[in-house]
């Protein structure tokens, strides 16, 4: 069932949300202190109806929904109460974010435990990746700046969104303003860190992009028992340790690539002539056809064509077509950053300040979840936004 579909059900998706524990959530965070109208369970409702059933979100547009008759009629709320956008901006800058927190963290473990052993098997794979959003209006507060503007216009400020999901939900997620974040060497080991902080049994296998390819990251990783899966230059230099036998059926691999070698080695350390001497595991692998891997934004401009890929991993007992599939599963979040954009309009600022923009991100994060939780539910199934290019 599609999102638009779902709006049909609207009545449904408000019966599913757990009043009495908002209600208590708001207590204990005291996340109504000095809100005369929009308190904390209001603006949770409203933020939802609007991620929900607007096609744009503006503050503006929050202001029309606050007074709308479906809105009050949904939620039980008396017509004729008003709110104005800048009260609704000023609510967002100052209000609590660990209410949102703890609502995020609530529904959380109700999806998951909806699910059998077995699955959650599966969700102990964590995706980890970052997704840009830009602003617009040129009102963000903090943020950073990528490339140069075109006629000297001022250059548009970002906000960094790196996050953990685990194929269902997102396990953990961080807003991230400074520009030494603009790095993914700093900002998915910060990530994956909180998550190994949360994860004393170490049962999560991590995988990310070749962003991250900082050797004091893998050893962090590796000293923490917390195994990973990614991607290295294919002229990133290494001493070779070991060879490792790949079986002759296991060689033709998805994505019409083929393994070509799998090796313990040592990486070498930057800016040093010595090596690192914890081992790692790369496999070697080359396309059947060359591969066109140029940027969508950069299409026309020039061609980027890959013919070999290097992973790197510091699992030695998994096959190697295994780690080679885990990585091709990397691509479940780029598909799930779209449905964010694409579905919950994650790619607009409704706040410009870093509150807001935790408030916001956590609100998203949760209507994901519950319209998961009510496909599940009611029998609808649940299909990931599947597909997987190595990439």
């Amino acid at each position: 069932m599609h999102l638009n579909e779902l709006k049909y059900h609207a009545a449904d998706l408000v019966r599913m949300l757990p009043e009495q524990t908002l209600a208590r959530m708001a207590a204990s965070t005291k996340v109504d202190c000095y809100a005369k109208v929009l308190q904390g369970v209001r603006l949770f409702n409203l933020l939802l109806y609007a991620l929900v059933f607007c096609k744009t979100m503006s503050q503006r547009k929050l202001e029309k929904v606050f007074e709308s008759r479906i809105f009050c009629t949904l939620f039980d709320y008396s017509l004729g109460e008003k709110v104005c956008h800048s009260s609704i901006s000023e609510r967002l800058s100052k209000v609590r974010v660990e209410f949102f927190r703890e609502a995020y963290e609530f529904f959380y473990d109700k999806l998951h435990q909806m699910y059998s052993s077995h699955e959650i098997e599966h969700m102990s794979l964590v995706r980890v990746d970052s997704t840009m959003v830009a602003e617009t209006c040129n009102k963000l507060k903090k943020g950073f700046t990528v490339g140069t503007s075109k006629a000297g216009a001022p250059v548009r400020k970002q906000v960094k969104y790196t996050m953990g999901y685990d194929g269902f939900s997102v396990k953990l997620a961080e807003v991230l303003t400074e520009p030494i974040y603009l790095s993914e060497d700093i900002a998915m080991p910060e990530v994956i860190q909180g998550m190994i902080k949360s994860d004393p049994e170490h049962r999560n296998l991590y995988v990310f992009d070749r962003g991250l390819t900082s050797l004091k990251a893998y050893d962090a990783m590796e000293s923490r028992q917390a195994k990973f899966v990614g991607r290295i230059r294919t002229n990133r230099k290494m001493e070779t340790v070991r060879g490792l036998e790949i079986p002759e059926a296991d060689k033709n691999a998805p994505d019409k690539l083929v393994l070509d070698e799998d090796k313990v080695v040592h990486l070498h350390k930057h800016g040093s002539r010595e090596y690192d001497m914890v081992e790692y595991r790369v496999i070697s692998a080359h396309f059947k056809e060359p591969k066109d891997t140029t940027r969508p934004q950069n299409k026309g401009k020039y061609k980027r064509v890959e013919n070999e890929v290097c992973f790197i991993t510091n699992d030695m007992e998994l096959p190697a077509k295994d780690i080679v599939e885990i990585y091709r599963r990397r691509w479940d979040i780029e598909v799930f950053f779209r449905f964010l954009k694409q579905e919950l309009s994650f790619s607009h600022f409704l706040s410009v300040n870093e509150n807001g923009l935790q408030v916001i991100l956590y609100m998203t994060l949760i209507t994901a979840m519950l319209l998961m939780i009510y496909k599940r539910e009611n029998g609808m199934g649940y299909t990931p936004w599947r597909s997987s290019p190595v990439g």
